[in-house]
């Protein structure tokens, strides 16, 4: 996946720098900033499943969060979902990471292996090890810790990573939702949101999508920067 040739006018980067400066100067006390968590877990475990049109809703997806959020909750809830409880810890393993090690994350091919493992529903198993996976994993992981990589944006990084795993389709399955979590990892290291993608903008993703894997990044690096800034923007709004 080839980095942009002709590099997009940063328009996008300001929106979205602003908007990242602008949340980051607000006062935000423990119990802000743990509910800012879990509005943007549940849109993010709500938004990625109905994009392989998973039937749920925001309430249900709420539920879930409350009682993994609980450490009163039980370790094996009948109630909670495999698939959406599974994102969901996935997704904070991620953000884990993120925040403990900063830009120093790292996406190995080990730890795209245990986020496969973590999101398989609970009534699969997988047979992948890292052995069997494509050796064009290998590379793109090696390529993800480039200096010529390194060197760029957060959204334009998480674009194209995204773009990559869902071109490699390394696993037997949830590849998209692994390739999203793990683009992810891109943007919260640096302290914005996850890629969101709501139902309504579906459309723009796919096309996005389409063209990437042509080997034109800039539509699904301007998507993900669209996301990322109306993201910022509800957060802001959430608190204010």
């Amino acid at each position: 996946m080839p980095i942009l040739s002709e590099r997009p006018t940063y328009e996008w980067v300001a929106r979205v720098n602003q908007k990242h400066k602008q949340l980051a100067g607000l006062l935000l006390s423990v119990d802000d900033k743990q509910k800012l968590d879990r509005w943007t877990e549940i849109e993010f475990v709500y938004s990625t499943l109905r994009l392989e049109g998973v039937d749920l809703n925001r309430d249900l997806v709420a539920g879930i969060a409350a009682r993994r959020a609980s450490s009163q909750a039980p370790p094996e809830d009948s109630v909670v979902s495999g698939s959406e409880s599974a994102l969901l810890e996935t997704l904070r393993a991620v953000t884990s990471i993120a925040r403990e090690q900063g830009k120093d994350s790292t996406l190995s091919v080990d730890l795209l292996l245990e986020l496969n493992n973590k999101l398989i529903a609970q009534d699969r198993t997988s047979n992948v090890t890292a052995e069997n996976l494509p050796l064009a994993l290998d590379s793109a992981c090696q390529w993800f810790t480039a200096d010529s990589f390194v060197e760029l944006h957060p959204i334009e990084q998480a674009s194209i990573v995204l773009l990559r795993l869902i071109d490699i389709k390394p696993f037997d399955q949830t590849n998209e939702r692994t390739a999203l979590v793990a683009a992810s990892l891109f943007t919260l290291r640096s302290g914005l949101p996850p890629i969101i993608i709501e139902p309504d903008a579906q459309p723009a993703y796919r096309a996005a999508l389409e063209e990437g894997l042509r080997m034109n990044t800039k539509p699904m690096v301007e998507f993900v920067a669209d996301s990322i800034g109306k993201i910022l923007g509800e957060l802001i709004r959430q608190v204010k």
